[in-house]
C-alpha cells in the first residue's frame, strides 16, 4: 500500500470537494476548490480557495489557510495564527485524532488509504454545533 511517508508528500496543488452535513441548520453544503500546499520555512502552508454552495443562498467564496510543520512520524496542523490545531501520524492508512475548542469538541479521521486520493472527515459536536464535514483530495 502506498501512503504518505514525510511532509513533503503534501506538496502540491490538489482539488478539493467538500459535503457539510449540518444537523443545527438541517442543511447540506458542497464546496468545490483547490489547496495549494507549498513550502514555507517553518513546513508547509496549506492555503485553500473554495467555492461554497448553500441551499437557498447565492455562491460564496471560502479561504482557510493552516501551517502544517514537520513533526518526524506525524505532522502537526497549525492555525494561521500558529495556535496548534491537531496532528496526524504520518505511515498509516488510517489516522485519528482530536481537538477541543470548549465548548465545541473535533475530531479527525484521515483516511490515506488510496494515496495519492485521501481524506478527512471532522464530526464536530457541543452547544453551539452538530455537523460532520467530508473533505477529498485528489492531487492536480
Amino acid at each position: 500500500m502506498n501512503l504518505p511517508q514525510s511532509l513533503a508528500d503534501f506538496e502540491g496543488s490538489w482539488l478539493l470537494s467538500r459535503t457539510i452535513r449540518d444537523a443545527r441548520a438541517g442543511q447540506v453544503v458542497q464546496a468545490e476548490g483547490i489547496a495549494d500546499m507549498r513550502p514555507d520555512p517553518d513546513g508547509l502552508l496549506y492555503d485553500e480557495k473554495v467555492t461554497l454552495r448553500i441551499p437557498g443562498q447565492a455562491e460564496m467564496k471560502g479561504t482557510r489557510r493552516y501551517l502544517w510543520r514537520d513533526g518526524g512520524d506525524r505532522i502537526a496542523v497549525h492555525f494561521e495564527d500558529d495556535r496548534y490545531f491537531h496532528a496526524l501520524k504520518l505511515g498509516l492508512p488510517h489516522v485519528s485524532d482530536h481537538h477541543d475548542c470548549p465548548p465545541d469538541s473535533y475530531d479527525a479521521v484521515y483516511d490515506f488509504s488510496n494515496w495519492p486520493r485521501w481524506s478527512v472527515r471532522w464530526v464536530v459536536s457541543g452547544p453551539r454545533k452538530s455537523y460532520e464535514m467530508d473533505t477529498e483530495y485528489l492531487l492536480r
